[in-house]
């Protein structure tokens, strides 16, 4: 996933505690009103408490600034201590708030799919009625260039090849390991599953293939001529399945629309064109396309639009990272209140 945007907030967790100090200062305030509690300071004793004679002639002048000055100092003092007392007990509390700073992410949703590649492997992909530089090629040949093309294109995603005739077989269950599905890909040969066509066979394995995986992107492509189709489930039991499971069928009709593409020597088979108009009713009945690889341009296309229509269309998804910092303020309280016990006790060695 690629991130989008990235956002700093500064956030308490738990704010309420912030309200705590002035709570315990309005119950301080309080209970001093109610039981009329004050501060009484302790002041230096000069009074004469035995026979002492006061021999300067302003001794008792002396006196009265030296007293002034000290309970002007020990107020100073006090009114200090209280004051840094309060905001020790505040950064106690502003440290139970939790304060962090939250880091806050828009990524791309995943846009990873399944996609299951039907291929049909029956005897008529034999046929040659496609021309590359002027040489004839059959639609085997064609089916695996394209498909190998597709498989470059949907990097990240996960890829099966079902390859079906008589017989239907997973070839390369779904894997994201694309090197192993075009090796697998080179070996399929025509005939390797039989003669015929089971495409009701085909669609409903591939069905249950994609069904495997609980990713919500899920697409079938079905790479086929459509022609001697057999198999005791037909084509439409078999696509009103896939509806039901919410999979899209794409069709890719690989051959000829008519005979006047057939190789003219003689051959063992009859010429069979490519059933387009099933294969539309297969797309559509899905909500699905259908494509004939009548040429290059038309199998990119394919491929883009596939590509294109299938991706997540989800928003993008907001991560939230968390910073801690209640630690500072804690600290800081630590560090004030061990300074207030020092300065309390030189102050008392002192006396």
């Amino acid at each position: 996933m690629n991130t989008l945007q990235q956002q700093w907030e500064f956030h308490f967790a738990v704010w309420q505690w912030l309200l705590a100090p002035v709570v315990v200062l309005f119950l301080y305030l309080l209970l001093r009103g109610l039981f009329n509690i004050r501060l009484h300071w302790q002041h230096l004793d000069f009074s004469s408490t035995s026979n002492q004679h006061y021999y300067h002639s302003r001794f008792s002048t002396i006196k009265q600034l030296v007293e002034s000055r000290i309970i002007k100092n020990m107020s100073y003092a006090k009114w200090l201590n209280t004051v840094l007392a309060w905001f020790c007990i505040s950064l106690f509390f502003v440290s139970m708030a939790q304060p962090e700073w939250i880091r806050k992410q828009l990524r791309e949703p995943e846009k990873y799919r399944d996609i299951v590649f039907v291929v049909d492997a029956s005897v008529s992909m034999i046929q040659r009625d496609y021309l590359l530089e002027g040489e004839r090629i059959d639609r085997m040949t064609l089916l695996k260039g394209l498909l190998s093309r597709f498989i470059d294109q949907v990097k990240g995603d996960n890829v099966s090849i079902v390859v079906y005739a008589d017989s239907v077989y997973t070839l390369v269950p779904l894997t994201r390991d694309h090197d192993l599905a075009k090796t697998m890909l080179s070996r399929i040969k025509v005939g390797i599953a039989g003669r015929t066509s089971s495409l009701g066979n085909a669609l409903t394995q591939a069905v249950h293939e994609a069904s495997q995986s609980s990713n919500r992107q899920r697409v079938l492509i079905l790479l086929t001529d459509a022609t001697r189709l057999t198999g005791n489930i037909s084509s439409r039991v078999a696509m009103e399945l896939a509806r039901q499971a919410g999979l899209h069928i794409y069709t890719i009709a690989i051959g000829a629309r008519s005979e006047a593409a057939s190789e003219k020597k003689a051959s063992g088979l009859i010429y069979d064109p490519a059933d387009t108009e099933k294969l539309k009713k297969i797309a559509g009945h899905t909500g699905g396309k259908f494509y004939w690889a009548g040429d290059t341009n038309a199998l990119t296309h394919a491929i883009r639009d596939i590509e294109q229509a299938e991706r997540s269309q989800d928003k993008p998804q907001t991560l939230y990272v968390r910073q801690p910092l209640y630690q500072w303020p804690l600290l800081m309280a630590l560090l004030l209140l061990c300074s207030l016990q020092v300065l309390a006790m030189r102050k008392k060695a002192q006396i």
